[in-house]
């Protein structure tokens, strides 16, 4: 059984144990007991990409061909799983500044470093593919690596904080929402740790959201949008009812006054980053 979620069960009990628990406190102890838990690696890899417009047709399929190749690369152990998601438009950013995003997760810091560990790529992406997809077709498909992408923006991110994630993480055709933000002071982080996740915790329970994940910026290609100092994902539940009206304490208008204060959302359509993201691809993520 996983460490973590060992340690997990024994922080769970002591405070079930502890006589001052409240009862919305026991309900909270019981979601954590009886929800299925799943988390991501603590780091990974975002790339931007824009495709080529004469190309879009195959670019799915090219990457198709890829997830194929990324099953196998799962099994060499650096690299622990691989997302496609495509970049759905909306009305804070009717054209976004891409078309599709790629998520590389590894199973360290180390392993990042290493790379994928993939001594020969053309006989790997046969071997992948062999059953699968034509042979003709593969040749074909990977004569337009050089060309099929039109522009890649690369960001290093490592998880910071994290609220649990119901399910299994995100299937094909589910949609994941995702920010890049600008933190405007020291204090940022604390905020959104300290402060923002109790809420979307809260939600996790409540029905309203399936995840959400904070994470910082460690480095960028040199084309990349470099004011993005963190990127926030999150999940949410397409059926759960509105949250109802409720009157917030004097508390609660002070910290999200000032802990949106310390920071700025880049949302619009000449931002990177700042939308919605429907799963088309996933490959060989790993449950921890």
């Amino acid at each position: 059984m996983n460490q973590i979620f060992i340690l997990w069960l024994i922080c769970i009990f002591k405070l079930i144990n502890h006589k001052s628990i409240e009862m919305k406190q026991f309900k909270t102890l019981l979601f954590l007991l009886l929800v299925p838990v799943y988390t991501f690696s603590q780091v990974f890899d975002i790339e931007q990409v824009k495709v080529n417009p004469s190309m879009m047709g195959d670019y799915e399929k090219f990457e198709g061909m890829w997830a194929n190749a990324h099953e196998e690369i799962h099994k060499i152990g650096n690299k622990i799983g691989w997302f496609l998601f495509k970049v759905v438009p909306n009305s804070n950013q009717p054209k976004p500044g891409f078309d599709y995003v790629i998520l590389n997760f590894y199973k360290d810091a180390e392993a990042r470093k290493a790379g994928w560990g993939v001594k020969n790529f053309q006989t790997l992406m046969k071997k992948a593919n062999y059953g699968k997809i034509k042979s003709s077709e593969v040749k074909r498909l990977s004569s337009l690596g050089g060309k099929i992408k039109s522009e890649v923006k690369g960001y290093s991110l490592s998880v910071l904080d994290a609220t649990i994630e119901v399910g299994s993480g995100p299937a094909i055709g589910n949609r994941v929402t995702y920010h890049g933000v600008k933190a405007l002071n020291d204090d940022y982080e604390n905020y959104e740790m300290k402060w923002f996740k109790d809420g979307h915790n809260q939600d996790i329970i409540e029905g309203r959201r399936l995840a959400w994940y904070f994470n910082k910026v460690d480095s960028s290609t040199d084309n990349a949008d470099k004011s993005m100092t963190h990127v926030i994902f999150e999940r949410f539940n397409p059926s759960a009812p509105q949250r109802e009206a409720f009157e917030p304490t004097f508390e609660q208008q002070m910290m999200w006054k000032h802990g949106g204060a310390s920071r700025e959302f880049i949302e619009n359509a000449t931002k990177e980053l700042g939308g919605s993201l429907d799963c088309i691809v996933r490959s060989a993520l790993s449950e921890r």
